[in-house]
């Protein structure tokens, strides 16, 4: 692929896939010869990208799911927004490269992807909305409503802790008695 692909600062949550038009034999040579997140930095012309959560796989791994539905399932991808691009992803063979937002520290860049790679999309991740929580109304929910100056009772007290006392005197009584008759 020829030309730039612009990070903007503090991107999140973006998933960017490429096809890979490698040989799948040569692609599998250098997994096995390297680690995926070195293998993900010379496709991606970029040594000092922080590649440790990309994604390089053959779609054949995908049968019975498709890209599609792995990228909506796995991901939490808008399924409206994969529709679009339905059948551009699940016509890929060989290998693709899923590139996260995280691998950029949150700086902007620009990414000068190999010759081996094609971009097919960029898809957003679902995020919860974020805010404020509501506010809790209810009465028990509001300070200092539990009942006043409400003392426990005093646990009840049984006379099984004097009549332990009273056996344990006797039986050194007894046995001091047999020590002294021996």
């Amino acid at each position: 692929m020829s030309g730039k692909i612009a990070i903007e600062r503090n991107e999140g949550s973006k998933i960017r896939v490429f096809s890979v038009s490698r040989a799948p034999a040569d692609m599998r040579a250098a997994l096995d010869a390297a680690p995926r997140a070195d293998v993900a930095r010379d496709l991606l012309g970029d040594p000092h990208l922080n590649t440790a959560s990309t994604e390089i796989f053959p779609v054949s791994d995908l049968a019975g799911v498709g890209l599609g539905a792995y990228l909506i399932e796995g991901y939490a991808v808008d399924a409206d927004i994969i529709a679009t691009d339905r059948a551009k992803l699940d016509a890929l063979d060989g290998y693709v490269l899923l590139l996260f937002s995280d691998s950029f520290g949150g700086a902007e860049s620009r990414l000068s992807p190999g010759p081996d790679l094609t971009l097919i999309g960029t898809y957003e991740e679902y995020r919860p909305e974020e805010g404020v929580p509501a506010a809790l109304t209810a009465d028990s929910a509001m300070p200092y409503t539990g009942v006043p100056g409400v003392v426990p009772a005093p646990p009840a007290r049984s006379g099984a802790g004097s009549a332990m006392v009273v056996f344990a005197i006797l039986v050194l009584l007894g046995l001091l008695v047999w020590w002294l008759l021996t």
